[in-house]
């Protein structure tokens, strides 16, 4: 068994090196901080509900998106990013669904000297920046198509957005822009979901284990810590 650290992997004492098992850490944060003031776009994007679209959403279950607009997510992002700079605040918002707030961020660390022009991605020390942010395991798990299928099963707030929005999530991660994935239940949809992610290369291990626990611990934020294996056969991988 290979524990996945920050930056490397190492075996486990007493363990099968030839096996095919990675052991990751999660923390569930509190969001309990002197040091980070949190803010979550769930709280204050309900206070913009369309509600003359709540009638719409059970005939078209896609509607439920506008209820909570992008263009009411992405002003209020906006002003939670000008409140931590203009104040010299440190903050951190729970749960991004947009493109544009990714942009927002990578123009924000690339001016602190963070991107790698190498490997064009970024490496950000989270213990220092003023705003980092974190996107809900549901947000890469669905994407607006889904709709049709899931229903009212994935009406979460802030809401699904469109499948290349989605894919801005991924990005976000893969760059090094977004900090953290929060995961409210860890069960095994959920712990499959990453499973799939490791193996289909849509987000490495290194990288996995920097979103779910170690960057989480550098914007001074606590919480359960929570241990789960990932592990697979080599005709998985080879699929």
């Amino acid at each position: 068994m290979k524990k996945v650290y920050k930056d490397k992997i190492l075996n486990i004492p007493n363990t099968d090196i030839y096996d095919n098992i990675f052991l990751f850490s999660y923390i569930k944060p509190d969001f309990l901080s002197e040091k980070v003031e949190v803010f979550f776009l769930s709280e204050l994007l309900k206070q913009k509900e369309n509600t003359k679209l709540l009638s719409e959403i059970w005939e078209k279950p896609a509607m439920f998106s506008n209820v909570y607009s992008e263009e009411d997510e992405l002003q209020i992002f906006k002003e939670l990013f000008e409140y931590a700079l203009s104040n010299h605040k440190k903050i951190h918002i729970v749960w991004i669904t947009l493109d544009e707030e990714i942009k927002i961020l990578e123009e924000y660390y690339e001016s602190l000297w963070f991107l790698r022009e190498d490997i064009n991605c970024f490496k950000v020390d989270f213990r220092e920046v003023l705003v980092s942010v974190s996107v809900h395991i549901e947000n890469l798990m669905w994407r607006g198509s889904d709709y049709k299928r899931m229903g009212k099963h994935i009406f979460f707030l802030p809401p699904i957005r469109e499948a290349w929005q989605t894919k801005a999530m991924f990005k976000g991660i893969n760059r090094g822009v977004s900090a953290s994935i929060f995961i409210k239940d860890l069960n095994e949809e959920k712990k499959e979901f990453l499973k799939n992610c490791v193996l289909s290369e849509h987000i490495l291990p290194l990288t996995l284990a920097k979103v779910l626990a170690f960057n989480t611990e550098d914007i001074w934020l606590s919480g359960e810590k929570i241990d789960f294996e990932v592990r697979y056969d080599r005709k998985e991988i080879d699929k």
